[in-house]
């Protein structure tokens, strides 16, 4: 019997649970702070418990962990470090889906002195990108060949027959975590040369792409250049990693950091309507002042979400909150409708005797309207694998780790193929495509 204690019972633990419970050893315990929720998700398996736990408390965490052989937390990544501390004091291994933030560095020497392992970034992005990216560079090393180039896309996003609003982007949980990622500046490094986007400007490099079919833009995310350590690519003169979105995206959420929108300043907001509201924090500028100084489609976009209309708006923190709260509302999917990950690797790739060739890898899957979504799949199944072979004992480093090493990545891609989550791998020669037109984002 192993006993594993899942932190959070949100909409990548449905399919977490799904696979583990396909093991009769596996004695899974769900645990979250509205009991009420662990319990709607133990009912939908046989022998599932619930329980309720606060996950800021350590002590109270350690205590939950007595007895238990895995803790996967699947709670908002602030709460790892506390739960990581408690993991160590208990000697309990853990998983999470989440970024490894500098907190979870500092645990590095503790977590390596209790003999227990501490796997970060499992799920999509971070998760299937790193699997899926180790396996080329490996392949690559192993021949004497170097990655010259590195570029990396994903996004989560409607499926083409739900993307039926004018931002093209839809909301399976909270907006301000996608609206916050907006306000950082992004580096990258562009034929040797770091390239520092601020994040007035991020919006406005958005390129277009074309991918698996659909026509997409990108724009970078925060870090890239660190990868060039991650992934054991020093050789790398250019490493960009970043974000898709339908195209139309940039250009509205531009408009709307424009108008105030994504601003962080505290406010105080009487009962309003939206349109009085913008004319507020944009110091008493007329509402036909402010339709022109965006595009027409940015306007028609921002009118369609009720920005512009006599709706009242009742929250009182920030424009950015305000903004999240019509989000919400006005983008959510509706119980016919599905999400989509698209994940897109480009390597430039040479050899010993200095010809390159160009390889690219492109996941594309789609949710179950009925079912499952494609963002759920896509982060529970490689939690969930990771975790049971950690129980198998099939992957057993120690320490603080991240999946890039050929012991893990190997069998998460080849289970999760059998999941329906595949990666297609395309290589080309010179001859039949350019390196401009390869890489067109980058010229």
């Amino acid at each position: 019997m192993k006993k594993i204690l899942v932190l959070g019972a949100g909409f990548v633990a449905g399919p977490l649970v799904e696979f583990l419970k396909r093991r009769a050893e596996n004695d899974i315990t769900v645990a979250s702070y509205l009991l009420s929720e662990a319990e709607e998700l133990a009912r939908n398996f046989n022998s599932v418990k619930s329980i309720q736990l606060d996950v800021s408390n350590q002590s109270l965490v350690q205590e939950a962990l007595d007895g238990f052989d895995l803790v996967v937390s699947l709670v908002p990544a602030p709460f790892h470090p506390t739960i990581a501390k408690a993991a160590i004091q208990a000697q309990v291994n853990m998983i999470t889906a989440s970024y490894e933030s500098e907190e979870m560095k500092n645990l590095a020497k503790d977590i390596k002195e209790a003999g227990i392992t501490v796997l970060n970034e499992i799920g999509l992005d971070p998760g299937i990108d790193h699997l899926s990216a180790m396996q080329i560079i490996d392949q690559a090393h192993n021949k004497g060949e170097n990655i010259s180039s590195f570029v990396s896309w994903c996004g989560g996003l409607p499926a083409p027959e739900s993307n039926n609003n004018p931002l093209g982007y839809k909301f399976s949980w909270a907006p301000r975590g996608v609206l916050m990622a907006l306000l950082n500046e992004a580096k990258y490094l562009n034929n040797n040369n770091p390239i520092t986007i601020s994040s007035d400007k991020l919006m406005s490099w958005t390129k277009p792409l074309s991918i698996a079919g659909l026509e997409l833009e990108g724009y970078p995310n925060r870090e890239s250049v660190s990868y060039k350590q991650v992934y054991g690519i020093e050789e790398a003169k250019t490493i960009l990693r970043g974000t898709l979105r339908y195209q139309g995206f940039s250009e509205i959420i531009q408009a709307a950091h424009k108008l105030g929108l994504l601003s962080l300043n505290i406010i105080e907001v009487r009962e309003q309507s939206w349109s009085d509201f913008l004319v507020t924090i944009n110091d008493g500028a007329s509402i036909e002042s402010l339709q022109k100084s965006i595009s027409q489609k940015a306007f028609a976009a921002l009118e369609w979400l009720d920005c512009f209309s006599d709706k009242v708006i009742t929250v009182k923190t920030t424009p950015m909150d305000v903004f999240c709260e019509l989000l919400v509302e006005k983008l959510q999917y509706l119980d016919n409708e599905s999400d989509m990950v698209i994940l897109q690797h480009k390597f430039v790739i040479e050899k010993e005797s200095g010809e390159e060739y160009y390889i690219s890898s492109t996941l594309r899957t789609e949710g179950d309207a009925s079912g499952y979504s494609a963002m759920s799949k896509t982060v529970g199944y490689p939690v969930a694998i990771a975790s049971q072979l950690m129980l198998d004992g099939l992957y057993s480093r120690q320490g603080l780790q991240l999946p890039v090493t050929k012991d893990i990545y190997e069998p998460i891609l080849a289970q999760l193929s059998q999941e329906g989550i595949i990666c297609e791998e395309k290589v080309f020669a010179p001859n039949q495509v350019s390196k401009e037109a390869f890489l067109s984002e980058l010229m």
